[in-house]
């Protein structure tokens, strides 16, 4: 046993120092996750500021208007010095056009129309006064346009409606509280954990976190299989797995060393994909003002670390009897990104539904996929089930030992050194 386990530590070292030799792998491992959500922050902020919204305001009413019952004037040029300088403001290009045939030019993105009797209709009891939008389809600046626009036009609506009931209350000579005409009936949103304790706000923006961290577990799963494939049909065809089937050190210690290996390389990938998700989560919070830091947890990223560890190792070993069987690293190329399609899917529905809600009819035969537990493990987590998250992380942890077990006693010197045909 001693034996064993020298052997065993002398192929990890011989892998690990493999791996560090291979500075492409690590490169590319390290920095696309750390990088990539930074970046995607960085660019788009940047082409949001650089690319330019062309918008036209036309005022049809061009008038001012004072309602002789309600005593109230109410001016269409008002609501067109509003709208444009919000939308300047917000670096918008703004047009004051007089003619409705500046919508069909094809430089402009978004036209606001002011019709005729706006203003009247603004201050009467019987008509509203509407706004008309027309947005170009396909271009998604003209989206965050009219919203900038009906943002605008609601503050205006909320001080008009403010004087309109103001008015009212002194011809009837009696005390209006506006929002009970205006918002009779109203909701109220408390949050509370999942005990229906009160919990403070960010919790929620936590929540959204740990989904983002089960979404990332998609994109640490590849390196780790690839590194597989390489290390096994890429070193049987490059001629150098002979000499280590030539070694005193059994089948199953070659294999546990490049699927350790493998793993640590996953880690690797992982703990570089949430200091991405972090940065890029800082990034944002500068660019809004929301405080985005408050909701990093130190512990969700640990947790995170240590499910990512043991879903790549139980994605390799599900691949490694198919891996094996292969003749060339193309083709254990397509048969491990199945594998891994299978856990992206599982990932992706991770973070939009919350598996630990699905009635146990549903969820019961879901434990026999490992990736159900790495989902469940950050999930009851992130709501408060700790002793949940820590025995789905056993379940998820006893599992790819038994699978890293079960795959290499599947496997032969025979297989190692010769594709089969």
């Amino acid at each position: 046993m001693k034996t064993r386990l020298n052997y065993l530590k002398t192929l990890i070292w011989k892998e690990l120092l493999d791996l560090s030799r291979d500075k492409k792998t690590i490169f590319t491992s390290i920095l696309l996750p750390l990088v990539m959500l930074p970046l995607i922050g960085l660019l788009s902020l940047a082409l949001v500021s650089e690319q330019p919204v062309r918008i036209a305001v036309i005022d049809l009413d061009n008038n001012t208007y004072t309602d002789p019952y309600l005593n109230i004037t109410f001016s269409s040029k008002w609501v067109l010095s509003n709208i444009t300088y919000y939308l300047k403001k917000y670096g918008y290009i703004v047009n004051i056009s007089h003619s409705t045939d500046i919508l069909y030019d094809p430089n402009i993105d978004l036209v606001v129309v002011i019709p005729k009797g706006f203003s009247k209709n603004a201050t009467s009891l019987d008509n509203i006064a509407r706004v008309i939008i027309y947005k170009k389809a396909g271009v998604q600046a003209a989206t965050r346009a009219e919203s900038t626009i009906n943002s605008v036009l609601y503050y205006l609506s909320y001080k008009l409606s403010n004087e309109k009931i103001s008015s009212i209350a002194r011809l009837l000579n009696i005390t209006i509280i506006p929002d009970t005409i205006r918002n009779p009936v109203q909701s109220k949103t408390e949050i509370v954990t999942i005990h229906g304790t009160p919990a403070q706000p960010e919790v929620e923006m936590k929540n959204m976190f740990a989904r983002i961290l089960v979404l990332g577990l998609s994109f640490v799963i590849a390196p780790a299989t690839s590194f597989v494939i390489d290390g096994i049909i890429g070193e049987r065809e490059r001629k150098t797995i002979e000499m280590l089937l030539a070694s005193p050190a059994p089948v199953t210690s070659i294999i546990y060393s490049k699927m350790i290996a493998a793993t640590v390389l996953g880690l690797i990938t992982a703990i570089a994909d949430a200091l991405g998700l972090v940065a890029y989560m800082f990034l944002f919070s500068l660019a809004t003002g929301i405080p985005f830091g408050l909701v990093i947890d130190p512990m969700i990223l640990l947790v995170h670390s240590i499910t990512a560890f043991f879903t790549i190792l139980s994605t390799i070993t599900i691949s490694l009897p198919f891996i094996t069987r292969t003749r060339g690293i193309r083709t254990a190329s397509n048969i491990a990104s199945i594998v891994t399609t299978i856990g992206i899917v599982f990932f992706f529905t991770g973070f939009m539904i919350d598996y630990i809600r699905l009635p146990p009819s549903i969820l019961y035969p879901l434990y026999l996929v490992p990736f159900t537990h790495s989902i469940l493990v950050i999930q009851s987590y992130i709501v408060g089930y700790y002793l949940r998250a820590i025995l789905h992380g056993l379940v998820l942890a006893i599992s790819s030992m038994i699978l890293l077990f079960l795959a290499a006693k599947t496997i032969s010197t025979e297989r190692l050194l010769v594709a089969p045909l």
